[in-house]
């Protein structure tokens, strides 16, 4: 019962080949590609800090003002378009995501639409005409937010085809390509769930973001907590750490710095995560993580009943410890 959510968002068999496939087109891609690398300070404020882990030969620096560890000696925009466009491992991503579409439209995505609304509807002068979803990947956010019925206009978007069609199939409003495609001041809300991580630059992002919206509209990000639970406790061995893929960890205090450089005000920022527990215990008993350095949390995870773990779960998310993390900002 424990592994059961987890199981359903993540089948074990078809995740562990999405970690195999991604390590391995990981260690060939930093073989085939590191010597054309370029250096990055750190994405939310510029600012630097020393080298703290190594992930399939990529270097990873956490920042001595922020605490955002991201991932220094990263790829070009253009050879992460190569990588998105012709490597297994995001090629099978995206045939997981479509696997799982119902799983987590309703355990994930339906009670997310639900609560970004009700903070929406807490602002009477908000107009909801259009929502956009951007990195929509098979669509099933975007059907959400569609079957909500409080927007005019939900369209999802997405560089990769394949998505696009998919996005189109389940009677989606789609445009293949990003936010680069969408016009200035034309969108009142915009979503964006497990992207910024990817982005080679987020704070030239964020800017196309501000510039797209309408006056007085809203951004929502989902993306890893740096300084969340299975960081903290897994370290290297995190599934969230997954270059080229992932490159920026933020964290709540670093991602409103973020924000507020490029115009934006944060109204609420959450750990709503549900899988903390279940990903380090499934880690614990079936690939070996060691926690034997911390018999309290061991034995917490492996030993006591369901309710004990929900309940420090929900600890986590209510502290802002999860290491999932959703954030709900205003254009000003």
């Amino acid at each position: 019962m424990r592994q059961s959510y987890l199981e359903q968002m993540r089948p074990k068999a078809t995740h562990q080949k999405v970690l195999a496939l991604r390590k391995q087109c990981g260690l060939d891609f930093f073989k085939k590609y590191s010597s054309q690398f370029v250096s990055s300070f750190c994405p939310a404020c510029d600012n630097d800090g020393p080298v703290v882990l190594e992930k399939f030969g990529f270097e990873h620096k956490k920042c001595g003002k922020c605490n955002t560890t991201w991932c220094s000696q990263r790829p070009t925009e253009e050879l992460l378009t190569e990588y998105y466009s012709n490597w297994e491992a995001t090629k099978y991503w995206t045939q997981l995501l479509v696997e799982t579409d119902v799983n987590r439209k309703m355990l994930q995505y339906n009670p997310r639409v639900l609560s970004l609304v009700n903070l929406l509807k807490k602002d009477s002068a908000f107009s909801p005409k259009k929502a956009v979803d951007l990195g929509a990947g098979s669509g099933a956010f975007a059907l959400s937010l569609k079957e909500a019925t409080f927007f005019d206009e939900v369209i999802a978007v997405d560089l990769n085809l394949e998505c696009h069609e998919v996005c189109k199939k389940n009677g989606l409003s789609s445009i293949q390509g990003s936010i680069e495609d969408l016009e200035q001041n034309s969108v009142d809300f915009l979503t964006m769930n497990d992207m910024i991580e990817h982005l080679f630059d987020p704070k030239k992002f964020l800017k196309q973001c501000h510039a797209a919206l309408t006056t007085g509209g809203y951004l929502s990000i989902a993306c890893p907590n740096g300084e969340g639970f299975d960081f903290k406790i897994m370290k290297d061995q995190t599934v969230n750490l997954t270059p080229p893929e992932h490159l920026n960890y933020f964290n709540p205090f670093s991602i409103e710095l973020l924000l507020e450089s490029v115009g934006f005000e944060s109204v609420s920022i959450t750990t709503p995560g549900m899988l903390d527990t279940q990903i380090v215990t499934r880690e614990v008993l079936e690939n070996q993580l060691d926690l034997s350095h911390d018999q309290y949390l061991e034995h917490l995870l492996l030993n006591t009943d369901e309710a004990t773990v929900a309940n420090f779960q929900e600890f986590l998310k209510q502290n802002c410890l999860s290491s999932h993390m959703l954030v709900f900002a205003k254009k000003i």
